[in-house]
């Protein structure tokens, strides 16, 4: 939200790199499980749809799902 002058806070600035890094950081963890993207927020459901699509796209190529 903008203030009167129609500016930003000086607080917005240091939280905007916060989300983009959490997502990488899930990314990370689940890329050996092949999960290459991942859209915010990233709720439970999202985080297992992501690893259930993946799992599902390695199972077509035949591949091992990796334990």
């Amino acid at each position: 939200m903008h203030n009167p002058l129609g500016v930003k806070g000086c607080g917005e600035a240091g939280a905007i790199g916060s989300p983009p890094a959490v997502i990488n950081a899930i990314i990370d963890a689940l890329s050996p499980l092949g999960v290459t993207d991942l859209q915010m927020p990233a709720t439970p459901h999202r985080v297992w749809a992501a690893m259930r699509a993946a799992a599902d796209a390695s199972a077509a190529r035949g591949a091992s799902t990796p334990a």
